[in-house]
């Protein structure tokens, strides 16, 4: 267990200072051991990210790989299950399957043990796993429970016939109440973890469609948004919508922080697709997160609120 001390000459957030100390960790996998209380400063047990370390305290923490095995298995939701499909509300601050700095206590290790049968399906690593969410990102996510449902889902993915809608607070408020944004997004060449909108002159760019619709802002300050994506790239609605100047707000990878909420605001709402078994189209909705939730009340009531909102969100969805 590293014991470090701060440095620091002024205040500072404990996830930025461990994860300014320690590179290899991003700031979301270092908020998850924080909160489970795997830090401690001067001998207390410190669960917040945000808390404010003062110069010279003693920190203690113990790393990821040193407490991998001891990561319980997230208790997440159900939104609907048959024989060949289960879909969950995923819960922020989980990734969807093992990497190479967490390699237990995954939304794989949940469905493994909630559904074992998945571990028959053999032609793939990621049994179950149809698509996926960022580890910050909650809501709608479908799995498959037999080879056949898997198949069927992934088709659907592929051929793009299911419907994608999420709900996002952004900074500031866009210039279109409602606009598509269509642009190609590849992989930065500074940054490996990052995707950017790109062009012709990047060969292995993807093409990708977001649109968004405003629902609500909040003065000047941030606004919320309806987004439905037609092709589902790695970080699409983060990357298109940091783009056009409005990062998701809260989003360290392609925004800034926020005093409102600890990870990006962003929550895949609703979910539509044919179910395997019937070929029945299913729309599936996930409520609004507690924080996602706390985010607007506070934003209503600093700056107020404009625009079509849908009032009680979770009551919509």
């Amino acid at each position: 267990m590293p014991s470090i001390s701060n440095s620091h000459s002024d205040p500072i957030r404990l996830d930025h200072l461990l994860t300014s100390l320690f590179s290899e960790y991003s700031r979301s996998e270092v908020q998850r051991l924080i909160r489970g209380g795997n830090v401690t400063i001067d001998g207390k047990v410190i669960n917040s990210p945000s808390h404010v370390t003062k110069h010279g305290v003693q920190i203690d923490f113990e790393r990821a790989q040193e407490v991998v095995n001891q990561l319980p298995d997230p208790l997440i939701p159900v939104l609907y299950e048959d024989e060949d499909i289960a879909v969950l509300n995923k819960p922020a601050h989980l990734i969807v399957h093992p990497t190479a700095n967490q390699k237990t206590g995954t939304l794989l290790d949940f469905i493994k043990e909630k559904y074992p049968e998945i571990q028959t399906i053999r032609e793939t690593k990621r049994p179950g796993i149809v698509h996926r969410l960022d580890q910050d990102t909650t809501g709608v996510l479908v799995i498959a429970r037999t080879a056949e449902a898997q198949f069927d889902l992934k088709q659907q993915w592929k051929e793009r016939e299911t419907e994608k809608m999420y709900l996002a607070i952004v900074a500031n408020v866009p210039e279109n109440p409602s606009a598509e944004i269509d642009a190609p997004i590849g992989i930065s060449l500074t940054d490996p973890r990052k995707r950017i909108v790109t062009d012709e002159s990047d060969p292995n760019r993807r093409s990708a469609f977001t649109s968004y619709n405003t629902l609500e802002t909040f003065g000047s300050v941030a606004t919320l948004l309806e987004v439905s994506i037609r092709t589902g790239r790695t970080h699409q609605i983060r990357v298109h919508l940091a783009a056009i100047g409005h990062p998701v707000l809260a989003d360290n990878l392609y925004g800034t922080d926020s005093e409102f909420i600890d990870r990006q605001a962003l929550h895949a709402a609703q979910l539509g697709f044919r179910l395997p078994s019937t070929h029945q189209y299913q729309t599936i909705n996930a409520p609004l997160p507690e924080d996602m939730t706390h985010c607007i009340t506070q934003l209503r009531k600093l700056f107020g609120s404009t625009g079509v909102s849908k009032g009680n969100i979770n009551a919509s969805w």
